[in-house]
This record gives structure tokens, C-alpha cells and sequence, in this order.
């Protein structure tokens, strides 16, 4: 038998995995790093490259305690579920700059406004 699963490390791998899938809807490739250094997710559009963030919750609020020195900016993965059941289709995906985070905890009615889009996406990698 594999070893288990600890279950914030799976909400924390769907959220990236989503994050992935809503990247590369708007153009951008994203992938892990190779050796954990801080990072989640190294994004890639054109020639622009950005260091990500992804924080997941299944709650009510986004904790960005622990955020690394260096990175572009934070996506924030809100899961929509019943029990074990996510509802792919109704998780909301937020996106704040470094320079946009100016406290450690956001509620998910603060950020109705950052919904993830191409608009945003295309700022955010402007060449």
C-alpha cells in the first residue's frame, strides 16, 4: 500500500491542478518546479514569466501568512463541494498581485472583484 494522503495536501494539489487548467484556458503554460523552492507554480506566456502562488480553501477566508519573498502574484482557489464531492464548475479562482496584498487573511466576499480572467491574465503578462 502507497503511503496516505494527507488530506490538506490533496485540497492544496486540486488547487494547483485547477490553477493549471484556468492558466492555460487564457494562453499560459504552468507547471511545478523541479525542486521545491518556494514557489508553486512557475507560469510561462510568450516571453513573459511569472512565480505563483496558490492557496486553496474549502472555508470561508484565504490565510497568506506564509507567503515566499519572491513571487509575481497569488492565486486563491475557493472549492465548492458537499463532502468529499468538489464541484469543479462552481470553484471560484481569485488572483492577487504581491503589490495588491496588503493584509494576511481575506475573506472570499473581499474578492469579488479578483475573479481570475483574460483581461487580468493579459495585464499580468503583457510583454
Amino acid at each position: 500500500m502507497a503511503n496516505p494522503l494527507h488530506p490538506n495536501l490533496a485540497t492544496g494539489t486540486i488547487g494547483e491542478l485547477l490553477t493549471q487548467l484556468r492558466l492555460l484556458q487564457y494562453g499560459v503554460q504552468a507547471a511545478p518546479p523541479l525542486k521545491d523552492t518556494g514557489n508553486d507554480l512557475i507560469a510561462l506566456k510568450g516571453w513573459v514569466i511569472r512565480c505563483v502562488q496558490v492557496k486553496t480553501t474549502a472555508g470561508d477566508t484565504f490565510n497568506l501568512n506564509k507567503l515566499p519573498e519572491k513571487y509575481h502574484f497569488v492565486l486563491l482557489v475557493k472549492l465548492e463541494g458537499e463532502g468529499d464531492d468538489i464541484f469543479l464548475d462552481q470553484t471560484k479562482i481569485f488572483l492577487l498581485t504581491k503589490e495588491e496584498i496588503t493584509k494576511s487573511i481575506y475573506a472570499v466576499r473581499e474578492l469579488s472583484g479578483k475573479v481570475i480572467s483574460k483581461n487580468i491574465i493579459d495585464k499580468i503578462f503583457k510583454e
